[in-house]
């Protein structure tokens, strides 16, 4: 077993969103994102993983769908689900810090840039 303290973990740039590593085993990876105002977690897609994000902090926009076009408003303690292969992405448009968590599983993830659809 092991314990950490999330407050701990997260940190924010101003150049770019900040992805850590919280937990990784051999089946899972467990990171927290964190997004300032006005940043994105670009859209991108994972051709044999699953990804479930929670929303700790803030507020924005996740983008999905087969075709990536897709936008939700979401918020602190929201759940999103993309299944394999489906584009997506995370936009901070909120004024305030967002804080992410996220699970990704079957493991290896590959992470394949997708450039923004609008």
């Amino acid at each position: 077993m092991e314990l950490k303290k999330l407050k701990e973990i997260e940190e924010f740039s101003p150049k770019a969103f900040v992805r850590k590593r919280i937990f990784e085993t051999t089946n899972m990876h467990f990171n927290v994102y964190c997004i300032a105002p006005g940043q994105r977690n670009p859209l991108h897609g994972h051709p044999k993983t699953d990804e479930v994000l929670y929303f700790v902090e803030g507020e924005g926009e996740v983008l999905g769908g087969m075709d990536g076009k897709e936008r939700l408003s979401a918020k602190a303690g929201d759940v999103v689900l993309w299944v394999e292969n489906e584009p997506h992405a995370v936009i901070n448009t909120g004024k305030e810090n967002m804080i992410c968590i996220l699970a990704q599983a079957p493991l290896p993830v590959e992470h394949v840039p997708l450039g923004e659809k609008h």
